[in-house]
């Protein structure tokens, strides 16, 4: 078992480090792949304008709350859940591969230590980000922790695939969220948004 290192408190001048990630990466992104389509397979079904709050709040799947010292083992917990849930459902059609990888939908990231729990954005997107800002729990696809080149970025942060009938919903809500603990992933300095560029590419 891998042990979770805290978040640096300084650093000397260079690049960013990745220092944990759920699912691991560290013999490839296969484990990510996988997780990613499972995500979208899960969601893609699910997902609906009329009720943005729960849609993809599936109960079986729910988390504690997000505390530090647990944020790694309840995203494994969360992707194992549905992982299992997938086995033990009735095989769905699956989304259109004509949109590409992320089937129309784009990745977002979130920085729970940015988090100022104003409810802007839960209030924007009709309860799709919850009064912390969190994505829902059906559409997370890993963890990470950085030692972040920039002065700015936390270590910290939670990447979720947003379905393609939640594109302006989610937007809004990043529009109103002056902390920026949720943006785009292609608009973020992670070492993710780097890796993954292939991806959240246009």
């Amino acid at each position: 078992m891998r042990i979770i290192p805290q978040a640096p408190s300084s650093r000397e001048p260079g690049p960013s480090r990745l220092l944990y990630d759920v699912p691991d990466g560290a013999w490839g992104w296969d484990s990510l792949l996988e997780v990613l389509g499972e995500t979208i397979r899960w969601c893609a079904a699910r997902a609906t304008l009329d009720a943005p709050a729960t849609c993809l709040r599936t109960p079986g799947f729910q988390p504690r709350a997000m505390v530090d010292c647990d944020r790694f083992q309840m995203m494994e917990r969360v992707i194992h859940a549905r992982h299992y849930a997938l086995r033990n459902t009735p095989s769905e059609s699956s989304p259109s591969r004509a949109d590409g990888r992320l089937h129309g939908g784009r990745l977002l990231v979130y920085f729970p230590d940015d988090n100022t729990c104003d409810g802007g954005a839960e209030l924007a997107t009709q309860g799709y980000l919850d009064v912390d800002n969190m994505p829902p729990w059906d559409t997370w696809v890993g963890m990470f922790r950085e030692d972040p080149e920039s002065p700015t970025q936390s270590a910290d942060y939670l990447i979720a695939w947003v379905p393609p009938v939640f594109l302006d919903t989610v937007a809004q809500g990043i529009s109103v969220n002056p902390e920026l603990c949720i943006q785009w992933l292609e608009d973020s300095t992670t070492m993710m948004a780097k890796r993954l560029k292939e991806l959240t590419s246009p």
